[in-house]
């Protein structure tokens, strides 16, 4: 018995996009096949979710035991010993495995360099051996289809190839939103998926499973001389300058490294929000008398990249810094090279403290105080008000753990070596960094500086971030207390406290939850624009109201922004529409009977700059109070917000809102429904607030009612008029029977405004199913005409 080899088919991307280049190879296999055709199905599956780590595919299989290996086509990946033990094995000879493991058991394994993977079919005593050397390496005790246990090279693999379900690890969630620490024990993000810690083997066989310990002794390296035996070995270089003093000790370390090419640096351009790491940079350059290539990595590209990055790494990340290096590396290889030098994990290999800048916050945030209450409660009492919250000290072999496997899965998308000669224990761990300053010529910076510019470019996606949290899925987590969260990011987008890092680690966690926990939609067809002259989609034309029949035609328009001058606009819209009633010619006639325009009172009351962004709302002690008593739908957020009901206390005033809110508990009790907003008034049951569907920036603002509605609809209504006449169109002016301002939703319609021939009443039973939509529609106009 031995390896086999497979047609695996071209390795290809998570996107699709064949991944060429280097390929760093990857295991996976099963313990315990219900049968051959179960195990069988089980190594495709795997391979196919491994095929990015290398083209070629080769699996062995014995009694209820499989393997599978994907590696390069020049890479020999498989091997069998003497006594007919099977190895595949990634970042190590497996014939150098099977020949010490037939010599000396597992505990012989200990004298192989690492880091290295390999996974052992021992036929003698039916027993899979797994053992993790350095390098990741993940098994699902409970594998769905194989009766036993799974394990592959990264734990996405597992899920994706259908053997463990996507459920995720609470208390690992937790653990990194509160530290962001790295993987040093066995839990992952997935709750099905455990870790072999670096340095053990697990043994499975007949009996159970059990781990043993094949540590050696790993003297700490030295990070430069690893960085020029990386060089030695590479055909074409790059060498990533990035976190200040390290980057730039690696640029100089390939500069006196003979056969180095000019082309071979890159760095990061965090501009246009922060220029210093250009400045650094251009200084670095300038001392080595170098040329580095400036790559565009921003907030923008951050969230055009997030989601890929993140099926790329299969799991969240803390640090940012390793997004930088994954935009880096695929700017070199697109560029031709064929590996990166990167310094990530210097700063916690070298002990480098990086120096802080700007004013001190005024508070910082107990992280503890954002997780659901039933989670905070299993965690330390928070601190009080004000001070300083303890963060538990992550351990830098944590730190470098996962600046290592990061490094892996992205060099294994992008086709490109990353080689990391920090990310270990280092010699001068402790000395400030010493031997990187002697590297560095006269004149260059010694200035340790952040990965990445975290608090600049979340400020820059506070939209988004914001829009993230509100969602039903994030609100829908059991780990969140979505109230803390959007209070405490309010005060980091003013400035109130710099916890830049944890609010990055609670989107990673809700953006991979998204990714990798959540129902993918079915692929829809492109959402086709309607046309002028029929209903959104959904919706109907046509509405019978006191035995009249009635078409609502909504109108499409551009976004309104505060300061619009919303009647010119809305009268260009109008006129638009009149024209393609006129040259469609199919309901011309009814425009000879009145006809109306009805006006959604949201465009009216942002143009009017009586929106606000979440953020410029301070809710006082009594709007978090009420907003927590307001019964919450699925069509609005009403005053259950503390935003909308600080609005709604500013508009009407604290004495009316509590007497409103008393009178409506008193009415509840003897079974009386919607007193609230009658003592409270129209001006308040208009308030809306953030909504996950609405179209930015509505999905992160709060609006007061438009004022004076009435006057609006007068204003529209004669300009309106006096538009048509001018164009030559009189009896279209004459039959415009009135404009009305109306705040229509899916549960519920009010006239705030009018100047029409009818009772506010007929157009609330007019635009009883909402005929504008609930959504993106874009149809804040609707003109109303009698055909029956």
């Amino acid at each position: 018995m031995g390896v086999t080899e497979t047609d695996g088919g071209a390795a290809t991307s998570q996107a699709g996009t064949p991944a060429v280049g280097y390929q760093p190879g990857g295991i996976a296999g099963y313990y315990g096949a219900a049968g051959q055709a179960a195990g069988q199905s089980a190594l495709v599956a795997l391979g196919a979710a491994l095929a990015h780590r290398g083209p070629a595919e080769n699996r062995a299989e014995a009694g209820r035991i499989g393997l599978v290996v994907r590696s390069a086509p020049d890479v020999t990946a498989g091997a069998t010993d003497r006594d007919g033990t099977v190895v595949v094995a990634a970042g190590v000879d497996p014939a150098a495995v099977a020949d010490r493991y037939a010599s000396g058991g597992v505990e012989l394994l200990a004298t192989l360099p690492t880091p290295w993977t390999a996974a052992l079919l021992d036929p003698r005593r039916e027993a899979l051996v797994l053992v993790a050397a350095g390098a990741p390496l993940y098994y699902a005790p409970a594998a769905a289809g194989v009766d036993g246990l799974a394990f592959a090279s990264e734990p996405a693999a597992l899920v994706e190839a259908g053997l463990v379900s996507s459920a995720p690890d609470t208390e690992r969630v937790v653990e990194f939103v509160l530290t962001g620490g790295g993987e040093d024990g066995e839990a992952t993000f997935f709750a099905g998926i455990r870790r072999l810690p670096a340095g053990q083997a697990l043994i499975v066989d007949g009996s159970g499973a059990s781990t043993r310990s094949i540590d050696a002794v790993t003297p700490p390296v030295d990070g430069l001389a690893a960085a020029r035996n990386a060089l030695a070995a590479s055909h074409r270089p790059a060498v990533r300058l990035g976190l200040g003093l390290p980057g730039a000790a690696l640029a100089a370390t390939a500069k006196t490294t003979p056969g180095i090419p000019p082309s071979a640096y890159f760095s990061a351009s965090f501009a246009p929000m922060d220029t210093t790491e250009d400045m650094y940079v251009g200084a670095v350059s300038a001392s080595l008398g170098a040329t580095v290539h400036s790559v565009r990595v921003n907030a923008d590209t951050l969230a055009s990249d997030l989601a890929q990055f993140l099926r790329v790494q299969g799991e969240p990340v803390a640090d940012l810094g390793e997004y930088v290096q994954y935009a880096v590396a695929k700017t070199a290889r697109e560029g031709g090279a064929d590996s990166l030098l990167d310094p990530v994990g210097a700063i916690a290999a070298y002990g480098l403290t990086v120096e802080t800048t700007g004013k001190k916050p005024r508070k910082e945030v107990a992280p503890t105080t954002l997780l659901a209450p039933t989670l905070a409660q299993s965690r330390a009492a928070a601190p009080a008000e004000g001070t300083p919250a303890p963060r538990p000290v992550v351990p830098a072999s944590a730190r470098l753990a996962e600046a290592r496997r990061t490094a892996d899965r992205n060099a294994a998308r992008l086709g490109i070596r990353i080689d990391t000669p920090f990310a270990n224990p280092v010699a001068d761990a402790g000395h400030g960094g010493s031997s990187l300053r002697s590297a560095l010529p006269a004149g260059a910076p010694g200035d340790v500086r952040h990965s990445a510019p975290v608090r600049d470019w979340l400020l820059r996606l506070k939209n988004r971030i914001y829009g993230t949290f509100l969602a039903e899925s994030f609100v829908n987590r059991p780990w969140f207390h979505q109230q803390n969260v959007l209070v405490a990011f309010e005060d980091f987008i003013k400035g109130r406290n710099h916890d830049a890092d944890l609010f990055w680690r609670i989107w990673c966690v809700e953006m991979w939850a998204q990714e990798f926990l959540d129902p993918k939609p079915e692929e829809k067809e492109p959402v086709r624009i309607k046309g002028p002259l029929e209903a959104n989609a959904n919706k109907q034309l046509e509405i019978t109201v006191d035995k009249e029949r009635w078409l609502r035609f909504p109108i499409r328009t551009e976004l309104f922004t505060s300061g619009d001058d919303y009647t010119r606009r809305i009268t260009g819209y109008v006129s638009e529409f009149i024209d393609h009633v006129r040259a469609d010619g199919s309901y011309l006639a009814a425009f000879n009977g009145p006809w109306y325009l009805l006006v959604s009172e949201k465009i009216i009351a942002i143009s009017q700059g009586r929106s606000y962004f979440i953020w410029d709302i301070e809710p006082s002690w009594w709007a978090r109070t009420l907003a927590k008593f307001v019964v919450k739908t699925p069509y609005g957020i009403g005053l259950g917000s503390p935003w909308t009901m600080e609005l709604a206390i500013r508009e009407a005033g604290l004495p009316r809102i509590l007497f409103a809110a008393g009178v409506s508990a008193a009415g509840k009790a003897v079974g009386k429904r919607g007193l609230f907003y009658q003592v409270a008034g129209h001006s308040v049951r208009a308030i809306d607030g953030p909504t996950e569907y609405s179209v930015y920036p509505a999905n992160v603002s709060a609006k007061l009612a438009p004022a004076h509605p009435d006057r609006v609809a007068s204003k529209l209504k004669s300009t309106i008029a006096a538009t048509l006449t001018e164009a030559g169109l009189p009896q279209l002016a004459k039959t415009l029977a009135g404009v009305v301002v109306i705040d229509a939703n899916d549960i519920g319609r009010n006239v705030l405004g009018s100047d029409a021939d009818r009772p506010e009443e007929f157009f609330e039973n007019l635009f009883g199913d909402n005929p504008l939509g609930q959504g993106s529609e874009q149809t804040p106009l609707s003109v109303a005409v009698r055909i029956g």
